[in-house]
């Protein structure tokens, strides 16, 4: 059966199941130890069943379709590596140490003439979360998910 025959509640449940157990798993199946076919059997064969997978109890054994899944998560699989890569170069020349005197006065100074100032002293911030903060001021540029921590960083003084 195509999923494209499948109706748009389930399609949509299937993607999110699918989504949630990608994510879980990411690791393993990013490197190869946990391999695609297995995952899509495991997942097909899971109880209790997920709904969209008890509405249409045949997919469990239909070789299309888990072909499809294999082509999807693999598409997931490069989409999340090309997310964490450009993730990890825009700041890949700033680590985990925190920013410098300089880069404090910065920060602050552009914190300031935007209105905002800190909740923390600038010493504890890192180089990557001055960065957001600088891009999210200046150019409203949204904080990048599991970053949004940052946000409890800074307060409005107007």
């Amino acid at each position: 059966m195509k999923v494209a025959n499948l109706p748009d509640q389930t399609r949509m449940e299937l993607y999110n199941h699918m989504k949630k157990n990608i994510r879980k798993y990411y690791k393993g199946l990013k490197n190869g130890s946990l391999k695609y076919d297995f995952f899509v059997k495991t997942i097909l064969s899971k109880n209790p069943k997920p709904n969209w997978l008890s509405a249409y109890p045949k997919l469990e054994n239909d070789i299309e379709f888990q072909n499809y899944l294999i082509e999807y998560i693999k598409k997931e699989i490069i989409r999340y590596a090309q997310l964490e890569k450009t993730n990890h170069c825009n700041h890949s020349t700033c680590n985990i140490e925190n920013i410098t005197i300089r880069e404090r006065h910065e920060l602050k100074t552009i914190l300031n003439n935007h209105g905002y100032a800190l909740s923390i002293p600038a010493k504890f911030i890192t180089c990557t979360e001055s960065n957001y903060l600088k891009e999210y001021v200046l150019n409203g540029t949204p904080i990048p998910f599991e970053w949004e921590k940052i946000l409890n960083y800074i307060k409005r003084t107007t």
